[in-house]
């Protein structure tokens, strides 16, 4: 019989300095609605307490997240962890361009997720490295859904004393073996591909 573990967690969240922050950032947003929405939201979303119960089926952890409209085409993601990320559309379809959009969140997310491991496995081999960035671009279907087509990833690392086959075994064990979101979507059929430069640093 499986065996399920729950894992709970209690986060406490000072909501009155950050209320205060927002209200300062968002002072100039011209439609009352919007910014009456917004505000409502980030008290919902950042009050007292929040409680989560992320589950644990043999051993894989189901995720959860949730997603409030905040007015026009504003929707603000709270994580399972806590965080919270505005989102916003384009003014041609609505929005005030007061956030990421969802699909820049797919590819940043993927962005980080590949960074993290390469970092970490550059770290784990001992490799000296002090800076890794990923510059990634993507092309999407001309029809909807338009989904993502192709992506490509391109990492500048830094470092002393870096090895090329450390840094090249760490970006295809990201891309073969460790990154979620990449293999999640090379199986969707995107073409993902990798390139990368190393620069010595004096």
């Amino acid at each position: 019989m499986a065996k399920w573990h729950t894992c709970r967690y209690r986060l406490r969240l000072h909501s009155h300095q950050l209320f205060q922050t927002c209200r300062k950032l968002f002072a100039n947003i011209p439609t009352r609605f919007l910014q009456k929405a917004f505000f409502q939201c980030v008290q919902s979303a950042f009050g007292a307490v929040l409680s989560w119960r992320p589950l644990f089926y043999s051993g894989v952890l189901a995720m959860k997240a949730r997603i409030q409209w905040a007015g026009e085409a504003m929707f603000l993601g709270e994580s399972g962890s806590g965080h919270v990320v505005v989102m916003d559309g384009p003014p041609e379809s609505g929005g005030r361009n007061l956030g990421v959009r969802p699909m820049e969140m797919v590819l940043i997310g993927l962005g980080g997720c590949s960074n993290f491991d390469v970092v970490s496995i550059l770290k784990k081999s001992r490799q000296p490295v002090e800076s890794c960035e990923a510059f990634l671009e993507a092309e999407r279907a001309d029809e909807d859904p338009k989904v993502f087509t192709k992506i490509h990833l391109h990492f500048v690392v830094k470092g002393r004393g870096l090895k090329e086959a450390q840094v090249k075994r760490a970006i295809e064990l990201s891309a073969e073996k460790y990154c979620s979101a990449s293999i999640m979507l090379g199986n969707a059929g995107v073409e993902i591909t990798h390139d990368y430069e190393i620069v010595e640093l004096t």
